[in-house]
């Protein structure tokens, strides 16, 4: 039993040979008698003939089509593409007591993405970063608005001091001609 199932290959690959060989069968067989009969006139007056061809026509059709497909399993790789088949559909086996995942019935609940956890984790990363840059901006808005708080007030204190520069230099000069005089009279 070990013998044959080596010599013919794997579970899946018998199951393939049966189907094909009931198929070209079938196709051997779906020319009926009487339809023969009538595709060959000539043997009308000879039955026993004709049931004869008919027969051996049909046997050497299927052989012929048997022979092929042993042909294309032999020569090909479709007995070691099979056997790769029932590997993988052995390994691919889910135990009775593991649930297997099965798409939910409600189509928007299924076109959710599988990997919704790993996006979540990322947008709240990228969340996070967010606020804290937003709070970086706003150190800086506040930082520069004192800064210039402080060059508005330096401006305005400068605008008063060269507004009230010429009226100083103008008194500077008065008082320095009066303490010129005041000195010229000491001496």
């Amino acid at each position: 039993m070990a013998e044959d199932e080596e010599a013919e290959g794997p579970n899946n690959v018998r199951l393939f040979r049966i189907a094909i060989s009931n198929s070209l069968k079938n196709i051997a067989e779906s020319v009926s008698e009487s339809d023969f009969l009538e595709i060959f006139t000539v043997l009308k007056s000879k039955p026993s003939s004709v049931r004869k061809l008919h027969k051996t026509m049909t046997q050497e059709l299927y052989s012929s089509m048997s022979r092929g497909l042993e042909d294309l399993l032999e020569e090909g790789s479709l007995r070691d593409a099979m056997t790769k088949i029932a590997k993988l559909s052995e390994e691919a086996t889910v135990p009775d007591t593991e649930e297997a995942w099965r798409p939910p019935g409600d189509v928007t609940l299924h076109l959710r993405s599988l990997d919704a956890h790993k996006i979540k984790e990322a947008s709240e990363q990228l969340e996070k970063q967010v606020i804290e840059m937003e709070g970086a901006n706003e150190a800086l808005m506040e930082t520069i608005a004192e800064s210039r708080s402080r060059i508005c007030a330096i401006n305005d204190n400068l605008t008063r001091v060269l507004d009230c520069a010429p009226t100083m230099l103008q008194r500077l000069q008065n008082t320095y001609e009066q303490l010129a005089t005041c000195l010229k009279s000491i001496e």
